[in-house]
């Protein structure tokens, strides 16, 4: 059967999100949803304890959740509890929260299952990291939270941005398959492009004074530790061959210097303009422990950067295997991430699967994402529409 077209009507919609800012994956690919919507003509509402950037305009509209920020926990808990009240009153056809809240249509889970990504440090740390996990309040916030989402069921229905996620959904929380979207990411395909190469490339070499001819692996993050920086330096100094390796994100670098032997390894810091960083590289590599999927790779797909991922990444789900990237089974393989990279030093393959990474890129446009969220919200409207006919 083919599949049922959206109708085109004006939806008023809201957007649950702790904190909009242009820093960050989740943050950014955030702020391309509420803009392709507004685009699209539709009613956006965003309900955040703050707004960084441009004051919104137009059909965008903000409300202040008020919340005590002066650590997580209470920033969560607050905000979680206040932000009910407010979407509840605003006779919005759809509701939909990015973060851990009370009241929604939809909850996307963006951030992937908390009691997951425990596990996983659980596995790899000792007695004094375990003890840690444990003694720390905002943990136990967290799982509640979640907790009182998935089993409440305080939500209509679950977009999962992976398969890996409803995965970890249905094990932990025995949450209906039927009740689980998945709708990978969008991208912005102009922003991020190989043509960038030509405006970007030999400046941000020049700025770090990167040889023309290296061959440079980049990382793009923040949370060193999770997101398997010293793996990829361990990798990187297994190899023979010299190569330059830019880590961009926020992190602590003074952790790493005592296993630099012999490459090189840039520490960038955070930067707003990422897309002057891809065109500089050749190829990423993103060893990470868990991650939902990282907007961070389809960004290098689109910038035609061949992508070495983990299984333990969402979007290691899109990578053909040797074709646009390689995907490693363990972060802690430095071996087997040094034998991707050594492949990709090779300027044949190299520019093959850069050519194979844009064109895989290509299939996640903001407007294919945008259509299929809202092919979501018609569902969930129709049901609205249904029940209240019904008196159920």
């Amino acid at each position: 059967m083919a599949p049922r077209s959206c109708r085109k009507v004006s939806v008023k919609i809201a957007l649950v999100r702790k904190k909009y800012t242009f820093h960050g994956g989740a943050e950014g690919f955030s702020q391309m949803l509420i803009d392709q919507l507004a685009r699209e003509g539709h009613e956006v509402h965003i309900h955040a304890i703050s707004w960084e950037g441009a004051s919104p305009a137009g059909s965008v509209f903000f409300h202040e959740v008020p919340a005590f920020t002066f650590n997580s926990f209470l920033r969560d808990l607050t905000f979680a509890l206040s932000s009910r009240p407010r979407v509840a009153e605003g006779n919005y056809d759809i509701i939909q929260s990015h973060d851990k809240t009370l009241f929604q249509d939809i909850y996307r889970a963006g951030d992937g299952c908390h009691i997951e990504w425990l596990r996983q440090r659980w596995m790899r740390t000792g007695i004094f990291g375990r003890m840690s996990i444990l003694c720390n309040p905002y943990h136990w916030l967290i799982l509640g939270l979640e907790r009182s989402i998935f089993r409440k069921h305080r939500y209509r229905k679950i977009i999962a941005i992976s398969e890996l996620v409803k995965g970890n959904i249905i094990e932990h929380y025995h949450v209906p398959e039927e009740d689980i979207v998945v709708i990978y990411n969008g991208v912005d395909l102009e922003r991020f492009h190989p043509a960038n190469r030509e405006r970007f490339r030999n400046e941000v070499r020049m700025q770090y004074d990167i040889p023309e001819t290296a061959r440079v692996f980049l990382f793009v993050g923040s949370g060193f530790e999770r997101k398997g920086v010293r793996y990829l330096i361990e990798a990187a100094e297994l190899l023979d061959s010299p190569v330059t390796l830019l880590i961009v994100g926020k992190g602590p670098d003074d952790k790493y210097r005592d296993i630099i032997k012999k490459q090189r390894v840039i520490f960038c810091g955070p930067q707003r303009q990422i897309e002057r960083y891809y065109a500089a590289a050749d190829a990423f590599v993103f060893p990470t422990r868990y991650e939902p999927f990282g907007n961070v790779h389809l960004e290098a797909l689109a910038s035609g950067l061949p992508v070495i991922t983990t299984r333990n990444s969402g979007a290691s789900e899109i990578i053909g295997e040797g074709e646009s990237g390689f995907v490693v089974p363990e972060p802690e393989d430095s071996a087997a991430i040094a034998d991707s990279m050594r492949k990709l030093l090779d300027d044949a393959l190299l520019r093959t699967m850069g050519s194979e990474a844009r064109k895989t890129a290509e299939k996640f446009t903001m407007t294919r994402f945008v259509r299929e969220i809202m092919r979501l919200y018609s569902d969930i409207m129709e049901e609205k529409t249904a029940r209240k006919r019904s008196g159920t």
